[in-house]
């Protein structure tokens, strides 16, 4: 199983399905919220779902009313344009890392198995965080804590960066 949405029916509960509406999960993964979006449309309703995961493609649906778009949602209004597409009835965007990117030893997300740390969601990327680990100056690596702390409340920044550049020398 690729991954389970953890509040399935209420994330999309909460987007109050149109059946004839055009809609757009941000983050398709194993395709748990696009599915359940689906079984609430019409024929005439849309999904558009987007997710630069390579893992992610495997997981497609074979469904006339719904299209995957293998890029980050981050372009989602130019790609939304590309298929004529200028307005949306609404957006589900399920944020982080999912269970099988933690599950999947090779993607370097965890410390529970004996892996390189790689840690991208787009595997095609070059920049991992082996290289930001082992290249970034301590300097670097406390900015990156620092947009952490704020987002993540990521705590003793500097520490976590010095101690960082102490196991380097």
């Amino acid at each position: 199983m690729y991954h389970n949405p953890v509040l399935l029916k209420q994330s999309v509960d909460d987007l109050v399905i149109n059946p004839d509406g055009i809609y757009v999960d941000c983050t398709f993964g194993g395709g748990g919220h696009s599915r359940e979006i689906l079984s609430r449309l019409s024929e005439k309703g849309r999904l558009y779902s987007f997710d630069q995961d390579l893992d992610a493609l495997n997981n497609t649906i074979e469904d006339e009313r719904f299209t995957l778009i293998n890029q980050n949602f981050r372009f989602l209004e130019n790609s939304l344009l590309m298929y004529g597409v200028d307005g949306v009835d609404g957006v589900l965007a399920d944020l982080g890392v999912s269970s099988h990117q933690f599950d999947e030893a090779d993607r370097g997300f965890s410390i529970r198995s004996n892996a390189p740390l790689d840690m991208r969601m787009n595997v095609l990327q070059s920049l991992d965080a082996k290289k930001v680990i082992n290249e970034y100056e301590e300097e670097e690596l406390a900015d990156i804590f620092t947009i952490m702390e704020s987002f993540a409340r990521q705590e003793n920044w500097q520490e976590k960066s010095y101690t960082i550049e102490k196991q380097k020398e």
